[in-house]
């Protein structure tokens, strides 16, 4: 094959993952509803955890985990920022209201 075989090939995996991360955002934000509904905080450490984890755990590779560490921190700060932007209620972590107006934050994620 050539380069722009493999480039269309990529294409359509990076069209399909911004389908999936979008439907993904849309579950979390229906999860941030559920939660300021019942005045729950939407940062949930253990829960970031277990994600992660998994995440690594399933990891077939060739991404390290480090990889897939950064890329799942920066999807669960993101899911906790929309859910906060979309009121659904606060994140419950003073380090996360720091990513709101700083950009980014290194440490536990958001489901």
């Amino acid at each position: 094959m050539r380069i722009n075989d493999w480039r269309r090939k990529i294409d359509a995996i990076d069209t399909a993952l911004l389908h999936l991360l979008n439907l993904r955002a849309e579950l979390a934000l229906e999860v941030g509803r559920l939660k300021g509904k019942k005045g729950l905080v939407l940062r949930v450490p253990a829960r970031e955890l277990e994600i992660l984890n998994r995440m690594k755990k399933e990891n077939p590779g060739p991404l390290g985990d480090d990889a897939i560490a950064k890329i799942y921190q920066t999807i669960l700060d993101e899911s906790i920022r929309f859910q906060v932007a979309a009121g659904c209620g606060i994140s419950g972590d003073a380090s996360s209201e720091r990513t709101r107006t700083n950009g980014r934050r290194r440490g536990v994620a958001v489901a």
